[in-house]
């Protein structure tokens, strides 16, 4: 499944960024679009080395289907939005192993639910999709500020990077 769109993934592809290796599944036409991006960036730049296939970076490798299934049903039950299918964002295997509860407890669950649902979610998963993570968080961050009851500091201590993947999962 496309880690951008949840349509059909032809492939894997895996690049590196600032001394991280990142891997995400994409459709052929997602593929394109990522590498028509980067094409002027990769021509201009030196390549350095092939990377090595990053075999613990991926969910598949490191944890079961079975283990999987209890992450995505552990999500369920605490108020994470998951897919049934794709891959499992890193923020929901980071609180998986840390026991972190539901998002939907103060300021960051509240402005979720607000760009997930009633009259700001119209655009909220759509915009998490198509916007850069700068972009988003100018976007949402006003968005609050002009059509919510949070607090001003609730809205400033926002993780506007965990709230786009969260959404990206409801798009």
């Amino acid at each position: 499944m496309d880690d951008l769109d949840g349509s059909e993934a032809e492939g894997t592809v895996q690049f590196a960024l600032d001394s991280n290796v990142y891997e995400i599944d994409l459709s052929e036409a997602n593929q394109g679009k990522l590498r028509a991006a980067l094409k002027p960036f990769l021509e201009a730049g030196r390549k350095q080395q092939t990377l090595p296939r990053a075999e613990a970076s991926t969910t598949r490798s490191t944890q079961s289907r079975h283990q999987l299934q209890q992450i995505r049903a552990w999500a369920k039950a605490n108020g994470y939005p998951v897919n049934e299918r794709s891959r499992i964002p890193n923020s929901i295997l980071e609180a998986y192993q840390s026991g972190t509860p539901s998002p939907s407890a103060g300021a960051q669950g509240q402005a979720l639910k607000l760009l997930s649902t009633g009259s700001m979610s119209s655009e909220g998963p759509a915009k998490a999709t198509m916007l850069t993570d700068s972009e988003f968080a100018k976007w949402a961050h006003k968005l609050l500020e002009d059509e919510s009851e949070l607090p001003q500091s609730d809205i400033k201590g926002l993780d506007f990077t965990r709230l786009q993947a969260d959404l990206k999962t409801k798009a």
